[in-house]
Formats: C-alpha cells, structure tokens, sequence
C-alpha cells in the first residue's frame, strides 16, 4: 500500500494537502492565449481515487519555449486545469480564463487546439530529446462521418472520449477510417494504443 504523505503549501493564497508516494511524473505542456501574461495549473486526482481537491490558481507554470509552459505532476490519471492565474485561494477574479483536459500521460496542450501529437521541436527537446514524437494526421477535421487517420506509427486500439473525459467507446483499430457518425455534435478525442504500448492523443470536432 502506497504511504500517503500529508504536507501543506500555500501558492497563490492556494492552500493544498496530499502526495502520493511511487506515482509517476507526468510533465504536462500548456500553450496560452497570447494575452496571458502567466499561466497557472492545478490537477486533481481521477487515479488514484484521492479525497483531496485543488482549487485555482494552482501552481505557476514554467516558460518553456515558444509561448508553452510546463509543470511536472505525479498521478496515474487526473483532470489538469490551465488557466490564467486570476484567482486567489480558490476564489476566480472576473478575468479568470481557464482550458481543462483529463490525461493519463505526458501531454501537450494548446489552448486553440485542444491536446496534439505533433508540439515543436524545442519542447521536444526540453521533454526527452532521444524519445521520436508520433507525427498523426486527422482530416477530415471538423467531421462528419468518418475520420481518417495518417500515422508513422502502427496501432492496435482506439477510444473515443468527449471533452469532459468519458469514454464513449473503444475498440480494436483495423482500419485507418473510423466510422464517428454516431456521436453527437461536439468536442472529441482520439487515444491511439500502439503495439509499443504508447498513447496518443487528437482531438478532433463533429459536425
């Protein structure tokens, strides 16, 4: 059983409590709106199943390159908020903006694009210089019946997931065209499982 360190820290006026020992770090990239002049984040726990909420602002981020911020965290699966900063001890201000995405990984995150698969070569080099970044194209992007995938990487399985991080299906993927006709207008992301094991992750838009 993992040994559950309490500790407290004040950031931003925010108060926090709780650590999991032995989770993994998962260094999560974030790209503002051009207007920000910071970016905060805070995560909170999907797995392990904690009693311990976070509230905005969270943590300043740190610059990393050409416009994106990132910050390190330790979870197995979280929902991560982006956002503007305009908050004290969990109370928004009236500019506060905000940008959520639930993940199980490393992640890049751009506010005008949702997650991507394909961030620049600076972050690249910032995250892990020796480890290849899947290059994915998905078109059509909005769709309306079927979506088409284009990868350098072979994949195994697929999920479909709405914005709020429910998964709507998932099965095996034996064909580069899936077949969304289904779903309902909106907000999606696609979790490609490769045969190596890897994730990732495109969203994309359903007319």
């Amino acid at each position: 059983m993992k040994k559950l360190l309490l500790f407290s820290l004040i950031t931003f006026g925010q108060l926090a409590f709780g650590q999991y020992e032995d989770l993994p770090q998962k260094t999560v990239y974030f790209k503002p709106p051009v207007n920000w002049t910071n970016a905060c984040s805070y995560m909170n726990y999907i797995e392990p199943d904690l009693p311990i909420d976070f509230y905005p602002p969270g943590n300043q981020m740190t610059s990393a390159c050409e416009g994106w911020y990132k910050t390190t965290y330790a979870f197995y699966k979280a929902s991560v908020v982006f956002n503007n900063c305009a908050a004290l001890g969990g109370v928004v201000l009236p500019n506060y903006e905000n940008y959520g995405i639930v993940t199980e990984d490393t992640i890049f995150y751009d506010y005008s694009a949702g997650a991507i698969s394909n961030p620049p070569a600076c972050l690249l080099a910032v995250n892990d210089p020796s480890k290849k970044i899947a290059v994915i194209k998905i078109f059509p992007n909005p769709v309306q019946d079927f979506v088409n995938i284009e990868s350098d990487k072979n994949f195994i399985a697929y999920e479909i997931i709405d914005n709020s991080g429910k998964l709507i299906f998932q099965k095996d993927f034996k064909s580069n065209k899936i077949n969304i006709s289904n779903l309902k207008t909106g907000v999606y992301f696609i979790k490609l499982k490769s045969l190596s094991n890897e994730t990732n992750i495109v969203k994309f838009i359903k007319k």
